[in-house]
């Protein structure tokens, strides 16, 4: 009876993996995710797979009562799991979540601080912030390491479940830049979360603008590169309060080598190439480094120039910029023979 209750639930299991893996797929499809998600989901279905494997294997091969019991609590975990988030939206006293400022902090002073912060009270927050320390770290979460409190309200903007109020939010990073919060830690999230005069007041309190990246160990310069301006916009407010546009990523690659190679002939970075011609123009940016393989700056723009003449592209004129300027220091960015043959 038990082992025929296991394989019953084996096959439930299996059907509801099948489903979620399909119903994933089905939700992906047609748009972009990105590489956290997809590891997640990853994580999730090979997790399935392991439940099952280890709710049908123990009693396949032995009927001793450890195997046995090993088996029904395997089979019958996604179960409980599933009754418990079940209950959980329907009875409030389950389905209470934790603030951010619980999640994030178990030190009740500190909780509070943060809790001034996501209920958007400035004026308590001013009071609770006196003779504090204000880069104490919290909780580490999800793996990333705990937040000071300009952190913390930082990551409040990427809480989509609990959009903040704007004025207040910025208001609050004001009130803890003004009185001394560490801002370099900050940094790369705001990059990637704060409008650029938010991320100006954190570059002008100190923040080093060569610090890591927000998802990459790498300078964050190389994470601020995109297709669309605003990106741009940002990249040209860290080389302008000093990023060292010299640096290498972890493919010892440039900033001018990363940005060319990202815009290639796509029409929808032609916006990058303006800031490849800042950096070349007035930034003063090493065009000579030369990877391993040969390539260097000057072998891309002959690579990206012969095959906008293959596809028959027209480049954008800052393109043209940086195509004249590299002739007039001597270095070829003639497309190959059979690019203009063709």
């Amino acid at each position: 009876m038990i082992t025929k209750l296991v394989w019953i639930l084996a096959g439930l299991n299996t059907l509801a993996l099948l489903i979620f893996t399909i119903s994933f797929l089905g939700s992906t499809s047609g748009r972009n995710v990105d590489s956290m998600e997809k590891g997640w989901m990853t994580i999730l279905i090979v997790l399935g797979v392991v439940v099952i494997l280890l709710g049908v294997l123990p009693i396949r091969f032995s009927q001793s009562t450890f195997s046995v019991s090993v088996s029904v609590f395997f089979s019958a975990l996604p179960l409980v799991v599933g009754v418990w988030v079940l209950l959980a939206n329907k009875l409030p006293s389950l389905k209470k979540e934790k603030t951010m400022a619980e999640l994030y902090y178990d030190d009740k002073t500190q909780q509070s601080i943060a809790a001034a912060i996501e209920q958007n009270d400035t004026v308590r927050l001013r009071e609770l912030i006196k003779g504090q320390d204000l880069n104490i770290q919290g909780n580490r979460v999800w793996d990333w390491d705990g937040l000071n409190y300009l952190q913390f309200a930082i990551r409040l903007r990427g809480n989509t479940n609990f959009p903040v109020n704007e004025a207040a939010n910025l208001a609050a990073i004001r009130i803890l830049i003004e009185a001394g919060s560490a801002t370099t830690p900050a940094l790369s999230e705001g990059m990637k979360r704060l409008p650029p005069e938010a991320v100006l007041q954190l570059l002008k309190a100190g923040a080093d603008p060569n610090t890591r990246g927000f998802v990459n160990p790498g300078p964050l310069v190389f994470e601020t590169v995109g297709a669309s301006k605003e990106e741009i916009d940002m990249t040209f407010l860290l080389v302008r309060n000093g990023a060292d546009v010299n640096r290498k990523n972890d493919s010892d690659q440039t900033l001018l080598m990363v940005a060319a190679l990202n815009a290639g002939t796509s029409a929808r970075w032609n916006d990058t190439w303006r800031l490849v011609r800042y950096l070349l123009e007035e930034a003063h940016a090493d065009y000579t480094h030369t990877l391993a393989d040969g390539r260097n700056f000057g072998s891309i723009i002959r690579t990206i120039r012969t095959n906008a003449a293959t596809e028959n592209v027209t480049m954008s004129p800052d393109f043209d910029a940086v195509v004249q300027w590299l002739d007039k220091h001597q270095v070829d960015t003639t497309p190959l023979p059979e690019a203009v043959a063709s």
